[in-house]
């Protein structure tokens, strides 16, 4: 593990035990996270974003779900072989998470400002009372007007964008090493949701917090992200830095995620390009390449078993799970 490297997963596998049978979530994922980086993950809906950063907290649900193998190390310490204990110590605190669904991650009996300042009590040893004044200088910072008021509302008082910037207040409060922010801006207008991720920024550039950064938003991925993973099926298929990906998509799925990306200039082609078919079952998955029915680049290999990993520049880890990249097909 590398001094910069505060975060590192390693062959993660989650499951969900479910009556048609077993459901690989997440299958294999590895990376590393540096202080002060931004990586970005994308993918679509069911490609397993949401799981493995739920699975690097331990807060998959079990059963039916479970953690069946891989190993999370934060700061050399491998959370997944931690106490109950010592890995809801570092949540909120060490690691903290913008979760997707506001309405269902806060307490509805409890007022807001008692939800933020629970974390700060818990982590900073703080009072009752001076950490609820942290609370409502939190509620100041992500732009809740009449904070001072309003700490003493209630969830179901606040819309659903209030509600979701409660929420990064809570994951912001203790400064945390480690900022998962699951679709942060998905509930918010355009303005505010600029001036969240220009804080999120702020934050990762003047504590060199390290930033996960789940989301379907390309075009947030372009100016937030340091490097960005691609997820497919529960695999990582793309890793490289933002730029070379943008410029330089190396997996056709990566491709394909940018094209879907209707043109300012109007210079694309008039119909919007969406990419054919749908994403896999997870059940039973065959050994073959998940993405080949889909794949305007299909080959006979892609149909018959599973790319493996490809490192095509050691020096910023740049890889792709792809036939079309194997040394073989390279060298042809």
């Amino acid at each position: 593990m590398s001094e910069e490297s505060i975060l590192r997963v390693e062959g993660l596998v989650t499951q969900f035990s479910t009556d048609r049978g077993l459901v690989k979530a997440v299958d294999g994922i590895s990376f590393d996270l540096h202080r002060g980086e931004t990586l970005g993950i994308v993918g679509e809906s069911g490609s397993g974003k949401s799981v493995t950063n739920l699975s690097i907290l331990r807060l998959v649900q079990s059963p039916p779900g479970n953690i069946a193998a891989g190993k999370v190390l934060f700061q050399g310490q491998d959370l997944l072989q931690a106490s109950e204990e010592e890995v809801r110590l570092l949540r909120g605190k060490n690691i903290s998470m913008i979760f997707q669904d506001p309405l269902t991650s806060l307490n509805p009996v409890l007022k807001v400002s008692m939800q933020i300042a629970e974390a700060i009590q818990l982590h900073h040893g703080l009072g009752r009372k001076p950490a609820k004044a942290k609370a409502v200088e939190m509620m100041k910072l992500i732009g809740i007007p009449d904070a001072e008021r309003r700490a003493d509302d209630y969830p179901h008082q606040f819309s659903g964008g209030m509600r979701q910037r409660i929420m990064i207040a809570m994951a912001l409060s203790c400064n945390p090493d480690i900022l998962i922010a699951d679709e942060p801006t998905t509930a918010l207008d355009v303005t505010i949701q600029a001036q969240i991720l220009e804080l999120i920024k702020s934050l990762s550039a003047k504590d060199k917090t390290a930033v996960i950064l789940i989301t379907h938003d390309l075009g947030v991925v372009a100016g937030m992200c340091d490097t960005v993973c691609v997820m497919y099926a529960g695999r990582i298929v793309e890793r490289a830095p933002v730029d070379e990906l943008f410029y330089d998509p190396k997996h056709p799925y990566t491709r394909g995620l940018l094209d879907s990306i209707p043109s300012v200039d109007l210079s694309g082609p008039d119909r919007l390009y969406s990419i054919p078919g749908a994403p896999p079952n997870l059940i039973d998955l065959p050994d073959a390449c998940p993405f080949a029915p889909r794949c305007s680049r299909v080959m006979e290999v892609c149909t018959k078993a599973t790319p493996p990993e490809t490192v095509l520049d050691t020096a910023t880890s740049r890889s792709v799970r792809c036939w079309l990249h194997t040394k073989e097909n390279q060298n042809a």
